[in-house]
């Protein structure tokens, strides 16, 4: 959770929304030097990358997000559906590397199209970390990132297709412990800009369960590159050993089987 303010507001069919955040949601406790947290941010760690790819021990370097601004437009169509525009930049400040002129950017265009009892979330986005090549960890075209207390160099500029297709005709009125079933298949792709690293996909096959403000999230993750599914073969000791976001070192498919639960309430009114 980012420390910021954020204003909305509704003009007839046209929702805008605008933050500024001051900084990111910083280090809770954990084991890593900065990445105990649930928000995937750059982040700092205490580790170096050799030309030849090793990864070594390194005092603190990496980089914090600041002062950042963001703006969101969502058009509603009526029948067609939503259509909308995002942006954001913001500011990053190094530690044990040179940010001057150090700053990140992403722009993304989204929709939301019913289809009968299907309902269609599309979305194209593009982001550009822009910072030194001369960092602790070798080259521009990667930033170290973390989030559940870890951290790891992820592809520093990238466009991120991304689509959702959900079925929302599953009635759950006969069923009292239910109040909803959503099942649906996603599917997006990290298409590095930089550099000869590979892309990364994934593909998520899941479904929402809900009761009153309770929600469960059950899915099968497949990916080429994204060190929170599988890790059979991954070698930490170099990044062309792991399947990273936009840098998939091995290149190999791994799955995972995830289950998150939420609860949702408001502490004030």
């Amino acid at each position: 959770m980012d420390l910021g303010v954020r204003w909305t507001r509704a003009f007839g069919d046209l929702t805008v929304d605008l933050a500024y955040y001051l900084e990111d949601e910083g280090h809770w406790d954990g084991a890593s030097r900065d990445s105990a947290r649930y928000s995937y941010d750059p982040v700092k760690w205490s580790s170096g990358v050799s030309s030849d790819g090793t990864v070594t021990d390194y005092g603190e370097n990496g980089f914090e997000e600041k002062h950042q601004v963001n703006l969101r437009l969502i058009y509603s169509t009526g029948s067609i559906g939503d259509i909308g525009m995002s942006f954001q930049y913001g500011g990053l400040e190094g530690t044990g590397v040179d940010d001057s002129g150090a700053s990140h950017l992403a722009v993304s265009a989204h929709a939301v199209t019913p289809l009968r009892d299907f309902s269609l979330h599309s979305q194209i986005s593009y982001y550009n970390y822009d910072i030194t090549d001369d960092t602790p960890w070798g080259t521009g075209d990667l930033i170290p990132m973390g989030a559940f207390d870890f951290a790891w160099p992820v592809a520093s500029e990238a466009w991120i297709p991304a689509v959702s297709l959900r079925y929302n005709g599953i009635n759950a009125a006969d069923i009292s412990w239910l109040d909803g079933v959503t099942p649906y298949v996603e599917w997006s792709s990290i298409m590095n800009k930089k550099g000869d690293l590979n892309s990364s996909s994934l593909w998520t096959f899941g479904t929402m369960w809900y009761w009153g403000s309770l929600y469960i999230y059950t899915e099968l993750g497949l990916s080429d590159g994204n060190y929170f599914v599988g890790g059979e073969g991954d070698d930490y000791s170099s990044i062309y050993g792991v399947n990273d976001f936009g840098a998939s070192g091995n290149n190999e498919w791994q799955k995972r089987f995830n289950v998150n639960v939420g609860y949702y309430f408001t502490l004030y009114e």
